[in-house]
C-alpha cells in the first residue's frame, strides 16, 4: 500500500496515490472520449464541458454511495465522510450522478444523448481502470480471503498524516483490509478472520455505536449484534505494537480484488473500442456495456470483502448489476427494432 506519495514542502500539501489515479483515470478517458467524438462528427468540446460536470458530481455520488453502505464507519467520525483521498468511492453511484448530469446537459444542448452515451462508454470504462489501480494502493474495495499464488497481504499499519495549525502530524492508522480482519463480520464470518490478543481489544460494540467493556453486561439476545473493538495504534503499548509490526499476526492473504476490476474495466474497454468501430445505431455500445460490465461486476463481487450483503444475501452491487443486465438487454432490443423499423 502507498496511500501517499510524497508531500511538498513549505505548503505540507500531501500527494495521495488515490487522488493522482482518479485524475490521471479521468484524463485518459477524456482524451479517448473526445477522439471518439471526432470520429463521429460531433464537436469534441462537448464532450470536455460534460466531463467536468460529471466528474464533480460523479465523485460527490460515489461517495455518497460509499458513505450510505459504511455508515457505521463514519457516525462517529463525519469528518471523514470528506475525506476521499482516503479512498472509498463507489461506481455505481457515480455513474448514477454523471448518468443525471448527462441528460440535463446534452438536452439544453439539443444534442443525440444515446450518441454520446456511445462515446463515453470505452472512456469510462478506461477511466475506472486507473481508478481501481488507486483502490489497490489506498487498500478499499479489499477481496476475500485466497490461497491462491497471487493472493496478497495488506500492511498492518499505514500512515496517516494531517495539518494541524500550520503542523504536519504524522501518526498510524490500521489498513482497512487488516481492520476488516480483527473485527467480526457478522454477514460473513462468526469470529474475527485474524484473532489478536485480548489486550488489543477495547470492549464491544455494535453498528449503532453502543459500547460496551465486557460481553457478559449485554443483554443475551443482543450480543451477536455486537463485535470486538480493536484499540486504535496509538492506544497501543511499543511491545503491541512490535508483535503488530514483525509478523507474530498476519492478515490472511486475500484477493487482489481491485487489480481484477482493474483489468476487467481495461478488458471491457478494448472490446467497447472495437465494437464501436462497426457500430449500427446509436446506444448500441452503452446497451453492450451494461451488459458486460453487469454480469462482470456481479461476479467480481463474489471476489471483494468489503462490501455488506443486503438483499438476497448479495451485496447492493450485485443486486444492481441484475438490474442493468437486464436493462441493457432491452436497451438493445428496443434501439435494434426501432433502427429496423
Amino acid at each position: 500500500m502507498h496511500p501517499e506519495l510524497f508531500t511538498l514542502p513549505f505548503v505540507n500539501l500531501t500527494i495521495q496515490t488515490y487522488g493522482l489515479m482518479i485524475v490521471l483515470g479521468f484524463l485518459v478517458a477524456l482524451f479517448l472520449a473526445r477522439r471518439l467524438c471526432r470520429r463521429l462528427g460531433e464537436n469534441p468540446d462537448h464532450v470536455t464541458n460534460f466531463c467536468t460536470y460529471a466528474v464533480l458530481f460523479g465523485i460527490i455520488g460515489a461517495r455518497l454511495f460509499h458513505v450510505i453502505h459504511n455508515w457505521a464507519d463514519y457516525r462517529d467520525n463525519p469528518k471523514e465522510i470528506f475525506a476521499i483521498w482516503t479512498g472509498g468511492l463507489e461506481f455505481v453511484g457515480g455513474f448514477v450522478a454523471a448518468f443525471v448530469v448527462m441528460v440535463v446537459y446534452f438536452r439544453r444542448k439539443k444534442l443525440s444523448i444515446l450518441k454520446f452515451l456511445d462515446i463515453l462508454a470505452p472512456a469510462l470504462m478506461l477511466g475506472l481502470s486507473f481508478g481501481r489501480i488507486g483502490c489497490f494502493f489506498s487498500g478499499c474495495c479489499f477481496g476475500a480471503p485466497s490461497d491462491l499464488p497471487w493472493a496478497v497481504r495488506f500492511p498492518t499499519f499505514v500512515s496517516h498524516s494531517q495539518t494541524i495549525d500550520g503542523e504536519r502530524i504524522v501518526g498510524l492508522r490500521y489498513s482497512t483490509p487488516f481492520y476488516y480482519q480483527i473485527i467480526t463480520d457478522r454477514d460473513r464470518y462468526c469470529e474475527p478472520l485474524l484473532r489478536l490478543a485480548d489486550d488489543y481489544y477495547d470492549g464491544y460494540t455494535d453498528d449503532n455505536g453502543h459500547w460496551v467493556s465486557r460481553l457478559d453486561l449485554i443483554d443475551p439476545d443482543q450480543q451477536d449484534k455486537f463485535h470486538l473493538y480493536p484499540k486504535q495504534p496509538g492506544l497501543l503499548t511499543s511491545e503491541q505494537l512490535e508483535k503488530l509490526g514483525d509478523g507474530t499476526y498476519q492478515m490472511t492473504p486475500i484477493h487482489p480484488a481491485q487489480l481484477y476490476s482493474s483489468a476487467n474495466a481495461l478488458i471491457l474497454c478494448l472490446i467497447l473500442y472495437l465494437l464501436f468501430r462497426s457500430r449500427r445505431f446509436n446506444g448500441q455500445i452503452f446497451a453492450f456495456m451494461l451488459i458486460f460490465y453487469g454480469i462482470a461486476r456481479f461476479f467480481l463481487e463474489s471476489l471483494r470483502n468489503d462490501s455488506p450483503l443486503e438483499f438476497n444475501g448479495l451485496t447492493i452491487s450485485q443486486n444492481i448489476s441484475l438490474l442493468i443486465i437486464p436493462v441493457g438487454l432491452i436497451m438493445l432490443l428496443l434501439l435494434r427494432r426501432r433502427r429496423v423499423s
